[in-house]
């Protein structure tokens, strides 16, 4: 079954908003089964939002259309969506009740009674996070939803009132599976998986986001494999670059590279601490984005200043100057200080030219990582310079993948 979106809203046409409300439907729409074909985004005029609607319905078979459902004069959709389907607008006393009960009989007027008017035919779909319910409309051979532009609004009907619907109109199944991948350029990535010559029913796309690679394998819609066949051949795939990538990959779908590190630390009941310098807190920001990260998380010293080396990481001056701060044995020195320091089982740390100048006597791009884990240092020089800023989220990308790979030693573990 093929779908399209229509986002409507002047705030997105004029980049004020981000629609992620387009963005949440068609990812999810994908994974169901469905086949998105469009995405439509219209202004808050009535003209315009029908000749969306309409051109919507003459791809798909099931559309959703997102805003405009508000109290007011700027909110067209629904009387946009009559007109374009030649449906009058019927008064809704049950959605009269609700708002009554929402606002209390006082501060009730008549901008709120508007939503009160529906497409004649249309079932409501209560929305208890909202004044505007949702709608789901069948006319012809479309099926129309409408759903209030509010994300949180939008994401808990389709969660919570819509999918199980969706679920039972999808008959043309497929899987889509994602892979994640650091330290491999797009490019480079999809020249070496063209030689590994996979199934040739499946679709291979790629989608470059910040300093890793996401891959996305599924069977073709066109396929007349069974569900079955289907989840084999997929599944084939998925085993297969993982064995021929496992340097690169670090997970599956939407699991992050914290939530990864989070659950392989705390499975083999590990502390870490850091220590940086060019990532400024960055590596410790990221250790602690998750709730729970105080199990394993202890603490970190952001040594910016070479005077905060020596006095707080106890670098001699001697030290410094004969290797530079900027080196494999400073960064080394810096990554066991943490460790004693902190009593921790392992310990990251960081130094480097980030940019755009040179620092140290080091160019900019030059920048080092160093994990110690059970007595032994892990180093790596890494040579990158795509600005400050960049090079920096580049740098601590690598550092996490590679602490979640020297912990997670046995083969079963990595991409757990």
């Amino acid at each position: 079954m093929k779908t399209a979106i229509v986002a409507t809203g002047s705030e997105l046409i004029r980049g004020f908003v981000q629609d992620i409300n387009s963005r949440f439907l068609a990812r999810n729409l994908t994974e169901l089964g469905f086949e998105n074909q469009n995405i439509f985004i219209c202004g808050d005029q009535k003209e315009t939002i029908k000749e969306s609607i309409l051109r919507a319905a003459k791809i798909a078979d099931l559309i959703f259309i997102t805003g405009g459902l508000g109290p007011t004069k700027d909110d067209q959709t629904k009387n946009a969506f009559a007109e374009a389907l030649d449906l009058e607008l019927e008064y809704s006393t049950k959605i009269e009740k609700n708002l009554t009960k929402i606002f209390k009989s006082s501060n009730l007027n008549q901008n709120n009674l508007s939503q009160a008017y529906i497409p004649q035919g249309a079932k409501v779909i209560n929305n208890n996070f909202g004044t505007a319910p949702a709608l789901k409309l069948k006319n012809k051979n479309n099926c129309f939803y409408l759903l209030p532009g509010v994300p949180s609004e939008l994401k808990y009907l389709f969660r919570e009132k819509i999918i199980s619907d969706l679920k039972s109109l999808s008959q043309n199944k497929f899987l889509v599976k994602e892979l994640n991948f650091i330290g491999i350029g797009e490019a480079n990535l999809a020249a070496k998986v063209e030689n590994l010559a996979l199934n040739p029913a499946l679709e291979i796309s790629y989608q470059a986001g910040q300093a890793e690679v996401k891959l996305r394998i599924k069977v073709n819609s066109a396929s007349q494999k069974s569900f079955k066949q289907k989840n084999e051949i997929v599944n084939k795939a998925r085993n297969k670059l993982k064995k021929e990538f496992s340097c690169f990959i670090y997970g599956e779908d939407n699991e992050s590279l914290e939530a990864k590190i989070k659950k392989i630390l705390i499975k083999k009941k590990l502390k870490v601490a850091t220590a940086e310098s060019f990532t400024g807190g960055l590596l410790a920001k990221r250790l602690t984005k998750l709730p729970g990260s105080s199990e394993y998380f202890l603490g970190s010293i952001v040594a910016y200043n070479q005077e905060i080396k020596e006095k707080l990481l106890k670098l001699k001056q001697s030290f410094l100057k004969k290797y530079g701060v900027v080196s494999q044995e400073c960064v080394e020195a810096m990554a066991v200080s943490a460790a004693n320091i902190f009593s921790s089982d392992l310990a990251l740390a960081s130094s480097g030219a980030a940019g755009p100048a040179a620092h140290a006597d080091q160019k900019a791009g030059i920048m080092f990582i160093s994990i110690f884990y059970q007595g032994q240092s892990k180093t790596f020089k890494i040579e990158k310079n795509y600005g400050r800023a960049a090079n920096t989220f580049y740098a601590s990308q690598i550092a996490l993948f590679e602490l979640y790979k020297l912990i997670a030693q046995k083969r079963n573990d990595l991409n757990a």
